[in-house]
């Protein structure tokens, strides 16, 4: 039996800006379940790579790109972000986009908001709907039992610690249904080391419920413990598409 087709794949990938070519010819593929560690120094062309994915505006108004991105064998070209969003694909950076006053449910669940209907509505319509917190605080708790860890979903951001900021982060990219492809952008940069162990974890249950993780890190030794594969960058070549097992930190 052939493999599986891969959930994504990137084919034959090549990207120049201005004439200097950041993507030379990449090619790489992602499992459901999988965690992929993408490794490679500063400018090795892992951001691009992602900005292609995403569907970011700098890449079509730089003269777009070669090669192909397949989702489950088909073709995609995202016009925007929102639109790999819609694809479940969830990103997270390294800068928190969270509003401080807000709770942890708030944040999870901003812009996808319960909304219940009050009396009012038969006179005004759906404009004086309230906020259904009962159904919200439940949907938090879900994405964040999903994640297996502790993060209270009435705790406001702005009082949070840095590890907790990084998890409601994920959480609000679990909770929606769809995410199947989660890339995280050095996620561990800010955190403790009890933190990352932690965030290490939750990934590892993430991977097992199907959802298929891109960690970009250059912890190296979180990338071995996490990742079940490793692709190295180097100066927009892809150099070396490993298992993980048998590697050390100084191959």
């Amino acid at each position: 039996m052939g493999r599986a087709i891969p959930l994504l794949s990137f084919q034959h990938i090549t990207k120049d800006f201005y004439g200097n070519v950041v993507l030379h010819d990449v090619s790489l593929d992602l499992q459901r379940g999988e965690i992929l560690g993408l490794v490679g120094e500063n400018g090795a062309g892992k951001t691009t790579l992602m900005r292609i994915l995403f569907g970011m505006p700098i890449i079509a108004q730089t003269g777009g790109y070669q090669g192909r991105v397949c989702i489950e064998g088909a073709e995609v070209r995202f016009a925007s972000p929102f639109e790999a969003l819609e694809a479940g694909i969830g990103m997270v950076h390294q800068e928190f986009s969270l509003i401080p006053g807000f709770t942890t449910t708030e944040n999870i669940l901003l812009n996808r908001e319960d909304m219940r209907p009050t009396v009012l509505n038969a006179v005004f319509g759906d404009r004086l709907s309230v906020l259904d917190r009962a159904a919200m605080r439940a949907k938090a708790e879900a994405a964040i039992s999903r994640l297996g860890v502790k993060l209270d979903p009435d705790t406001l951001v702005s009082e949070m610690p840095v590890g907790h900021k990084q998890f409601t982060e994920i959480a609000r990219e679990v909770n929606r249904e769809n995410t199947r492809i989660l890339v995280l952008d050095e996620p561990t940069a800010v955190l403790t080391e009890s933190e990352a162990d932690v965030l290490l974890g939750s990934l590892r249950n993430l991977a097992r419920q199907g959802i298929a993780i891109i960690f970009i890190s250059h912890r190296l030794h979180e990338v071995l413990q996490v990742a079940d594969r490793i692709v190295v960058l180097r100066d927009g070549r892809a150099v070396k598409d490993t298992p993980v097992s048998g590697i050390t930190v100084r191959e």
